[in-house]
């Protein structure tokens, strides 16, 4: 082994890595339950699809983890880019370690140039920071299945002024932010690729404290891109009382957004265009669950979470941090189910939510959520 280098394990993979992190190869250990619901959702996807050779590329790939893993733990051919020399010769390194010579291959180009040369049926776009510079390319590409990370999570949140200019919609910093995050950037690469009139439905988004994730599938065809488009739209928020509703393009082009609070009468600020649909498939959460059966993940407990709490997710566009509305009220949080439990029995429907272990969804209106709250303490 040479300095600087070591030997992990993920998944039943090895897997030779930088010892510090470094930008010319990037490994981030951090980032392995993200790779360990990857390895889920595909093979849930190869399971379902029909029968045929897929290629998985990997454009931006560090030291090749997500392709290696790929092709050596799901038997997918695998295309594993990067433009640095050092994460070249590391890629081809760990798919040597891991015997995958004749189903694994390295590529050295920009990713741009690489994802521009082939169509490929899936597509990772796993970046140090935006997507956006890729995000055309990646949308050419792709045919089947677009997997999205971004780490960039302050322009998305609204905790950086950069959202705008990188993704064409503005943000807001409320306490549902991760979620707002996920919707803004579902809503980028879907006006993106219904420029290549493809349309994508999101079968898991979700995200963690320094990234964002999506896994969507892919069609082609202008009606399912305009389909798509029409899920777009945006959120208001009033952020005297923490009331929020949401609404569609059309509705904004019609001057039909009422733009005081029917809550509070505050003004609303008002959030996007972000994607308004739902942010998972049910049938493909269940598919990830039983794939787990047949894998060797290390995070496999957090993988579960995961995929049950989104597939058990509510379909509405924002949820609401239990902890705030209770600081707001000055009463003492009760734990979440009890909360869940208290709205259901008012005849609400309520779920928790992947975006936070605090937050849960429901569809009732926030003065409704504030009477439950009083009376569950009382």
């Amino acid at each position: 082994m040479r300095a600087g280098f070591v030997l992990r394990r993920e998944g039943s993979t090895k897997l030779k890595v930088p010892a510090e992190i470094r930008r010319s190869a990037f490994y981030n250990p951090k980032m392995e339950l993200c790779r360990d619901v990857d390895i889920a959702c595909l093979a849930a996807f190869l399971r379902t699809a029909p029968k045929k050779e897929r290629r998985y590329a990997d454009a931006l790939a560090g030291t090749g983890v997500r392709g290696v893993r790929a092709a050596n733990e799901l038997g997918v051919a695998a295309e594993i880019n990067d433009l640095s020399v050092e994460a070249y010769t590391l890629i081809n390194e760990n798919i040597r370690l891991n015997g995958l010579e004749g189903l694994a291959r390295a590529h050295n180009k920009d990713a741009n140039v690489f994802l521009s040369e082939h169509r490929y049926e899936i597509v990772d776009l796993d970046p140090f920071g935006s997507p956006v510079p890729f995000l055309d390319s990646a949308c050419r590409s792709v045919t089947e299945l677009l997997l999205v990370t971004a780490t960039d999570t302050a322009p998305l949140c609204g905790a950086h002024p950069a959202g705008p200019r990188k993704y064409e919609a503005i943000p807001l910093k409320t306490e549902y932010h991760r979620e707002m995050g996920t919707r803004i950037l579902l809503g980028a690469v879907i006006r993106r690729l219904a420029a290549h009139e493809k349309a994508a439905t999101p079968l898991l988004a979700y995200a963690r404290r320094h990234f964002v994730r999506l896994v969507l599938k892919i069609e082609r065809g202008a009606r399912r891109a305009d389909a798509a488009l029409r899920r777009l739209g945006f959120v208001a928020h009033c952020f005297g009382c923490g009331n929020r509703r949401p609404f569609s393009c059309e509705d904004l082009l019609e001057s039909e957004v009422e733009r005081r609070c029917d809550h509070c009468g505050g003004g609303m600020k008002i959030a996007g265009p972000l994607y308004l649909g739902s942010i998972r498939d049910e049938t493909f959460c269940n598919e990830a669950l039983r794939a787990l059966d047949g894998l060797e993940l290390g995070m496999r407990r957090q993988v579960e979470k995961i995929l049950k709490t989104s597939r058990d997710e509510l379909d509405i566009p924002f949820y609401y941090e239990h902890h705030a509305l209770c600081k707001r009220l000055k009463i003492t949080p009760l734990p979440l189910e009890a909360v869940l439990e208290a709205l259901r029995a008012a005849g609400f429907s309520a779920s928790k939510t992947v975006f936070s272990d605090t937050g849960f969804k429901t569809d009732a209106s926030i003065e409704k959520i504030n009477e439950v709250l009083r009376r569950s303490v009382t």
